[in-house]
């Protein structure tokens, strides 16, 4: 009977690396022929320069700017700021200036279900030409005060810099709802016998304490998923299929983020994702008035 046991576990794992084995081959044929440039970043607790990129914290806003408020008249807090100068050139984005997310202190942190492009509950605002004149103290006084009981839905939980990498390339990854039938199919053609629809289906070839569902991520591409370019994170599903499918480029994207160590850092929901899409033409108009924006949570 041990015997039988061994021959059948070993049976098994031969079988499991044989799948993955193929799968991981699969994948990068996927990455190698459809990828993106991305910039991705990592969040360093503290309290950067109103000029600086930041998740939290103090933004920059002209002398002549008043505070954002959202559709009520609510202050709006600042998400997140991106020095456009140090983006490394990705391809159509600004290359000067400020980019800044400001989002709704409620429980769904300014996200509307109807309209997912309505600025009421969230602002993205770009300034071209920052002025060195404005103070962090200046644009200070223009906050009105938070909510009495919105603090605690803010996603930030501690500022933090944003320290921006080097372009890089990023395949397309399985949040893509194009990468499912662009890996059955490639698989189908080499394995007609065993047939799927999906990468799910291929894990249920393999015994379920063998599976590993991390094999068809890209090489490197770990958690946390801060970036701007490149394909997107979700932990549901991508909002965009229907009514904002000319939505084609992730703006930016802020991950939960955080460890036992240092605390929370950034937290959406239930460790959650946020993305900001826009449509290549108006990012290279730099028009920012049509701006898809998201999050989700397991």
């Amino acid at each position: 009977m041990a015997d039988k046991l061994l021959e059948n576990n070993e049976r098994a794992r031969e079988n499991a690396r044989e799948v993955y084995e193929l799968a991981r081959r699969i994948t990068a044929e996927i990455h190698a022929e459809h990828h993106r440039p991305a910039v991705r970043f990592t969040l360093e607790p503290g309290e950067p320069g109103i000029f600086e990129s930041k998740a939290g914290g103090t933004p920059y806003l002209p002398h002549d700017m008043p505070w954002p408020l959202d559709g009520k008249g609510g202050a709006l807090g600042l998400l997140a700021q991106v020095d456009c100068g140090s983006l490394g050139g990705l391809p159509d984005f600004p290359t000067t200036g400020l980019l800044q997310f400001f989002i709704g202190w409620d429980d769904v942190s300014g996200m509307s279900f109807d309209d997912q492009t309505a600025q009421t509950g969230f602002r993205v605002l770009y300034h071209e030409i920052v002025d060195p004149t404005v103070t962090a103290e200046e644009v200070a006084a223009k906050r009105p005060p938070k909510p009495a009981d919105g603090e605690d839905w803010f996603p930030v939980a501690r500022n933090c810099r944003i320290i921006l990498s080097a372009p890089v390339e990023q395949g397309m990854n399985e949040a893509d709802p194009r990468f499912d039938p662009l890996f059955a199919g490639k698989w189908n053609a080499l394995c007609s016998d065993s047939p799927i629809k999906g990468t799910w289906d291929m894990h249920k070839l393999v015994a379920e304490r063998l599976r590993d569902y991390d094999v068809t991520y890209q090489p490197g591409w770990i958690s946390s998923y801060h970036q701007l370019g490149g394909y997107p994170y979700f932990t549901q599903s991508d909002p965009r299929p229907g009514q904002y499918e000319d939505l084609d480029v992730l703006l930016f994207q802020l991950d939960s983020d955080g460890n036992k160590e240092v605390g929370d850092l950034v937290l959406w929901g239930d460790c959650g994702v946020a993305n900001f899409f826009i449509s290549r033409e108006a990012l290279k108009r730099r028009d920012f008035s049509r701006v898809c924006y998201n999050w989700d949570c397991c």
